[in-house]
């Protein structure tokens, strides 16, 4: 087993609420080639069902307060889409 070594943390600086398709993930410094992957990744959706998108795949239900949540022996996330709007929300990642 490898030992990933992380450089930072990202996330919400608050509860969010979604808008149509909203892509969950800022873009990175303009001084990087590439956008995040995030290898460690937590996803909360504390009042409503949502369907979320990860990394442009099919869409994916999750029950209201269930989340969604990955660790560092997952793929990476480089995209996370909440597809409808209204959707209370926060998230936190570690890339």
């Amino acid at each position: 087993m490898t030992t990933r070594i992380g450089s930072g943390y990202l996330g919400s600086p608050t509860i969010l609420k979604s808008t149509s398709n909203q892509q969950c993930l800022p873009n990175p410094p303009a001084s990087w080639s590439k956008g995040y992957n995030l290898y460690k990744f937590s996803f909360s959706n504390p009042n409503q069902p949502c369907t979320v998108k990860v990394n442009e795949g099919d869409p994916i239900y999750i029950a209201a307060g269930s989340g969604f949540n990955t660790d560092y022996y997952d793929s990476p996330i480089w995209s996370f889409v909440v597809i409808e709007p209204n959707i209370d929300f926060y998230w936190v990642g570690a890339y």
